[in-house]
């Protein structure tokens, strides 16, 4: 080992901050954080026995650097940033997938508010309620407001051009504020309920409606009556639905950790005031040989990162440094924040139903995982390759009558699809229909986009198609002087049967034909048809955006709204291909000047 570990801890400060390690290609290996960066990084060095994944890692080392912070809580952050960055091989890494929804109240924006599901950033004024654990249970809160509290759902613009009551209106589920069938004060009451409901006030909202429902049925107002009494009756039956009962302001995170089958699993449960809102299972990348004590550690620094609501957190065991993680998560939500493996009666009682959930989802996902080991292990056995590979790309082209022509570039390692690694090219200047070109042309960028990103030579490129498009393929690697990467063609056989594919051997100059339905052929297949779906994705939305354009796009001056004039007028296209320079100066919006460009860019030939 070339690293002078000595030398280096050495100058390293007792002060909260972050360290990296790097290897010998200079590539950032591992990230930590640490309250004392001295104490830290000596004892990786400390000569005391570790774990093997540790040892491999010290093995591992050619160099390290370090930042200081202000604090624990400010390290955190910083290595969260950079293990984003950089997403070293020896940390766990927390794939964010898509952003937690929310629900959102445009309050303050619109004179009557709507509800709508929201994710990403918090963009817009208003009020945001969340982040909440699923999709689906936002869906179905949004669907069950909707049914008791009547807010508006539609976009602005369906709302601001109504000049009737909807759908919705009809089925009783909005009380058609668009036609003024609601005051504003009514509109705003039933609003105020809608957020009690979602922060949990479920016994407020009751009590303010049975309040109204007397009040109602003493001034004969029956109907309005029977209006709160059904409302009444539907926050009950939600009510009576949650299995295990809580406090109002119970306000914690469950968290239950498993491992099987070299895949790690966390899920996490979320109740806020009260309401029990639903599980998400994370599968983080992580290390063989990671601790499950070490793993939850480092997972929930990563999943709260810089910000945290929960003043409990509920594990299945407890982290590694536990007492370090409970301060510094407390420091971060600026009070005291508890993490217990031994909660008791009713918290007890959810956690072990999250375990069960975790069990379940990671039996399902282990066996496909399994199945998936099976079928990478196939490019050893009946291809003969040395070993099976780490990363394999597969190409495939589309086009629609030579048009808009796309190739799409899907990558797969041992653990199944990489689809954040997923590619889309544009085939430029190449004949229509012309296959060959367009393989030639997006081997050429990828190889390009290779080098550019330092993303290291896959060790297969697998082509959709035969011997010509596996030649045109070999022929840009050699003129780039490639010969780490393999590379193999997939066709389908005489009649186009799904399963009964056959690979080229450039090598050899054979076809293998592996057994029907074997699962070599299962995972060529599902190689073959990922790729494929993918570069029809990108072609049919070019496609579509080229029959929704215009010729009149083009014209300076013609906007969307003078575009649908002039079509409006003459009825289309052809139309106004056939209109004199008088009949243009007529369009409402279309000045003489305007229509004087208008006729010499349709008419060009005869100006």
């Amino acid at each position: 080992m070339s690293f002078d570990a000595k030398k280096f801890i050495k100058d390293l400060p007792k002060l909260p901050g972050v360290y990296q390690m790097f290897d010998g290609s200079g590539e950032v290996i591992y990230v930590g954080k640490a309250r004392a960066l001295k104490n830290r990084v000596s004892s990786y060095f400390s000569g005391k026995a570790k774990d093997n994944k540790t040892m491999a890692l010290v093995a591992a080392i050619d160099n390290m650097s370090y930042h200081i912070t202000r604090s624990e809580a400010e390290a955190l952050l910083l290595e969260n940033q950079l293990i984003k960055k950089h997403n070293p091989r020896y940390n766990v890494l927390l794939k964010d997938g898509k952003s937690y929804p929310y629900i959102y109240c445009s309050v303050g924006e619109d004179e009557f508010p709507l509800l709508e599901f929201r994710r990403g950033k918090k963009q817009n004024k208003g009020r945001y309620f969340g982040p909440f654990p699923s999709a689906a249970y936002v869906r179905n809160s949004l669907h069950f407001l909707q049914k008791v509290f009547k807010v508006r759902q539609c976009n602005n613009s369906t709302f601001q051009n109504r000049s009737r009551p909807c759908l919705q209106h009809q089925i009783n589920r909005c009380t058609a504020p668009c036609v003024d069938y609601v005051t504003k004060q009514e509109y705003q009451q039933q609003l105020q309920y809608t957020f009690d409901f979602i922060e949990g006030k479920s016994n407020q909202v009751v009590e303010s409606l049975m309040t109204q429902m007397e009040q109602a049925a003493q001034s004969q107002q029956y109907e309005k009556a029977a209006e709160f009494r059904d409302q009444i009756k539907a926050i009950r039956m939600i009510q009576a639905k949650q299995t295990v009962e809580l406090q109002p302001d119970d306000n914690f995170d469950l968290i239950t950790v498993a491992q099987q089958a070299n895949l790690y699993i966390a899920t996490v449960g979320t109740v806020r005031n009260g309401q029990f809102m639903g599980y998400r299972n994370h599968y983080p990348s992580t290390p063989k040989g990671t601790s499950l004590h070490e793993f939850l550690y480092a997972f929930l620094g990563l999943y709260y990162d810089n910000q945290i609501t929960a003043d409990a957190i509920l594990c299945n065991i407890d982290p590694s440094n536990k007492t370090e993680m409970t301060q510094l998560l407390s420091d971060i939500k600026g009070k005291k924040v508890f993490i217990t493996s031994k909660p008791r009666g009713n918290r007890l009682k959810l956690l072990k139903q999250a375990e069960e959930n975790m069990h379940n989802a990671l039996a399902i996902k282990a066996n496909k995982y399994q199945t998936w080991q099976n079928k990478w292990n196939m490019w050893q056995q009946e291809l003969g390759f040395e070993h099976a590979p780490k990363r394999v790309e597969c190409f495939d082209i589309s086009h629609q009558m030579g048009e808009h022509t796309r190739a799409s570039c899907v990558v797969f390692d041992e653990s199944g699809p990489v689809k954040k690694e997923y590619r889309q090219y544009i085939m430029e200047n190449i004949t229509a229909a012309d296959d060959y070109a367009a393989m030639r042309q997006v081997i050429s960028k990828r190889l390009q986009s290779i080098e550019k990103k330092q993303l290291g030579h896959p060790d297969i490129f697998v082509i959709d198609g035969g011997k010509g498009q596996v030649n045109q393929a070999l022929g840009i690697l050699e003129e780039h002087d490639i010969n780490d990467i393999q590379v193999i063609g997939v066709t389908k056989d005489d009649h186009r049967t799904a399963g009964e594919e056959r690979i080229y051997l450039p090598e050899s100059k054979q076809f293998i034909k592996p057994e029907s339905h074997g699962l070599l052929s299962l995972m060529i297949q599902f190689i073959r048809d990922e790729a494929h779906r993918f570069a029809i994705k990108s072609h049919r939305k070019a496609f579509k955006k080229s029959r929704t354009t215009s010729t009149l796009d083009d014209i300076p001056g013609i906007g969307k709204k003078r575009r649908n004039q002039l079509l409006k007028h003459f009825g289309g296209l052809q139309g106004l291909n056939k209109a004199s320079l008088d009949d243009i100066k007529k369009v409402n919006g279309i000045s003489e000047n305007m229509a004087q460009v208008i006729y010499q860019f349709l008419h060009p030939k005869s100006v």
